[in-house]
């Protein structure tokens, strides 16, 4: 039987050298994601420690950067004031232990990875990690042998440009998203709850729930970066109770800065 998951890349982080893993899942069995549908995911992990220890320490800076949903280390092993909606201790973590377990096989070789995985689907770059801790051959090679794609980075502003063509840029306020666009970028805007006002060049992301969930992002595709759809999009900040908790705690930043 097919193995649901593979190793597609090893090798240190380009944000700060730390070693990572990058594992690709959903590829026997397709995602239940009622947002993105039935995606290959990809998961960009510390290789040297668990997910829920890495945010806890902030370490997971290797993997997010300087992304402003991690969360500061206000005492030692807890980060607090987090806004990232991915829930660690779910899906990273159990990728994590299953890799470790040895239920993920590496594939030596991208294109020999992409035979292997049978990538003729869409698939999520950076499920949980930003894709510019990777190098950007990785997604260049994984998006040629996959259907369509959709993928977002917070590091913008210093990453490899050529993750411009597959990445969306994250912002989290009008200012970010006009300098991004400024930079050729086309912008993927969180903002805060109940704020319906879009840029010129925005759209509602058609999968969020004030759109009405019309479609799954692996029926839209519209965040596959520069080289797809002209416009942009935005959403309003979604989690579980205790991200939007600590999104209404903090309702300037960083979902909610106002040009000036």
């Amino acid at each position: 039987m097919k193995a649901n998951g593979a190793v597609l890349w090893r090798g240190a982080s380009l944000i700060d050298g730390a070693p990572l893993v990058v594992i690709a899942v959903g590829l026997a069995s397709a995602s239940s994601n009622r947002k993105t549908g039935g995606m290959v995911q990809t998961y960009i992990l510390r290789a040297d420690m668990d997910p829920v220890a890495a945010v806890r320490t902030l370490q997971d800076v290797s993997i997010c950067g300087d992304c402003k949903h991690r969360g500061n280390l206000s005492s030692p092993g807890q980060a607090r004031g987090r806004t990232c909606y991915v829930n660690i201790g779910q899906g990273p973590l159990g990728v994590w232990r299953a890799w470790k377990r040895g239920r993920y096989a590496d594939l030596h070789g991208l294109t020999d990875a992409i035979v292997a995985c049978g990538l003729l689907r869409n698939v999520r770059l950076g499920t949980y990690g930003d894709p510019a801790a990777v190098p950007v051959e990785v997604w260049q090679a994984l998006v040629h042998g996959a259907s369509g794609h959709t993928g977002y980075t917070h590091q913008w502003r210093r990453c490899d440009p050529a993750l411009r063509s597959l990445c969306m840029a994250s912002v989290d306020s009008e200012n970010e998203a006009l300098v991004a666009r400024l930079k050729g970028w086309r912008t993927f805007r969180v903002a805060f709850p109940g704020d319906l006002a879009r840029l010129p060049v925005e759209a509602i992301c058609p999968a969020s729930s004030e759109a009405g969930k019309k479609l799954t992002c692996d029926r839209c595709l519209a965040c596959n970066g520069a080289s797809g759809r002209r416009g942009s999009i935005v959403i309003q900040a979604h989690g579980g109770a205790a991200v939007m908790a600590a999104v209404r705690r903090h309702p300037v930043t960083p979902y909610f800065a106002r040009p000036s």
